[in-house]
């Protein structure tokens, strides 16, 4: 029911003048992630269906990327060990849905989500086994990042500017909406390298999250309501 609540708010969004392009791999628009992304116009709501995308997705465009369950699990996306996986290049891009990994090891910043803009949201996505998971580049700001999963990644997550790792003020824009039409707050994301005690991690009073925050390396960011356990799984 939630998922589907998220997926009409998105919709709602740019409900005047975005388009929806599926991506898929049968009866879909397209079966190639870039491919939906190149043929888009800013603002369309791109909803990719399950199965497995081996891409190096870049996102020059201000659009949305949903991952949708269409019957086989979330949609995964697997760069096969060269560059970063997703790379967020336009402000106002929203991704949310996804399993992300296969990340190159450059320490350059290949990284399962590369943020190379600002004014994105990423939302509730799995993203495993990469050199970096997220990576901030330096400048870019006013980036949220909610529910996500970091598991295994070599690095964690890298954040010099101080974008928003968790939902401390006042959620705006996108994740506001979502907190009122689900009716649940917006959380912190689960981190794998801070989620047991010999880690840092505390849940005294059992609430789901770390009693003290989770810094992010690379600069002051931190988000401090981390999540104990994994959430899109």
């Amino acid at each position: 029911m939630r998922q589907c609540l998220i997926i009409i708010l998105i919709l709602m969004l740019g409900a005047a003048s975005a388009a929806k392009i599926t991506v898929g791999p049968e009866n879909a628009d397209y079966a190639k992630i870039q491919q939906a992304i190149d043929n888009a116009t800013g603002g369309d709501v791109i909803e990719v269906h399950s199965g497995t995308y081996h891409e190096n997705v870049y996102v020059f465009k201000p659009v949305t990327l949903l991952g949708v369950d269409s019957g086989q699990g979330r949609p995964l996306v697997d760069a096969s060990g060269a560059g970063s996986v997703i790379t967020l290049a336009s402000n106002g891009t929203t991704v949310k849905g996804f399993n992300v990994t296969g990340s190159g090891h450059c320490g350059c910043g290949n990284s399962g989500i590369l943020v190379d803009s600002s004014d994105n949201s990423i939302i509730g996505n799995e993203i495993y086994r990469n050199k970096y998971g997220i990576y901030v580049k330096p400048g870019m700001i006013n980036n949220t990042f909610l529910s996500n999963d970091l598991q295994e990644n070599n690095i964690t997550a890298y954040d010099s500017t101080g974008s928003r790792w968790g939902a401390d003020a006042k959620a705006e824009g996108l994740p506001g909406l979502m907190q009122q039409v689900t009716g649940e707050q917006a959380r912190g994301n689960h981190y794998s390298d801070y989620d047991e005690p010999a880690e840092g991690c505390n849940d005294t009073d059992k609430d789901g999250f770390c009693d003290l925050p989770k810094k992010i390396e690379g600069g002051s960011a931190q988000d401090n309501h981390s999540s104990a356990l994994p959430m899109n799984r």
